[in-house]
């Protein structure tokens, strides 16, 4: 009974430290790469390219591009799963209204979501909703 009682307090032990592990293969900082070509079709948004650093902790990506909640900021986050696969939440504010889908006033709030992989040291995602942009996340 000792034997089990003991078994099975290791096993619960190990279980936490084999999970975070698993999560953490992709910790450190890591440079997006955001890419929306023009749009001219629905919306006539002129295209862009920004980066940005992110980090990645305990398997949580969490990225920032301007100040949170100033006219042209971003904010990316989500957790990674062990396979890689991720499904990340974006928030921010417009900054100049030519570059945003049916061209809102500055500082109007939107968000999207972004389908990603990452594999090893580099990542690759798409933005869900709304007009087509493509994300490249390089471990720096």
């Amino acid at each position: 009974m000792r034997h089990l009682l003991a078994a099975a307090i290791w096993l619960a032990a190990a279980a936490p430290a084999s999970a975070a592990a698993a999560g953490s293969r992709f910790d450190g900082d890591w440079l997006v790469t955001m890419a929306c070509p023009s749009n001219t079709e629905d919306s006539a948004a002129r295209g862009y390219k920004r980066q940005f650093a992110a980090q990645i902790k305990d398997g949580v990506l969490t990225g920032e591009d301007g100040t949170r909640g100033a006219p042209g900021s971003l904010h990316i986050g989500g957790s990674i799963g062990a396979d890689g696969s991720a499904l990340l939440a974006a928030r921010g504010r417009t900054g100049n209204p030519d570059y945003a889908v049916d061209h809102p006033p500055s500082s109007s709030p939107y968000s999207f979501r972004i389908e990603a992989r990452f594999d090893g040291a580099h990542g690759t995602g798409k933005r869900v909703e709304a007009r087509v942009c493509t994300f490249a996340f390089d471990r720096k």
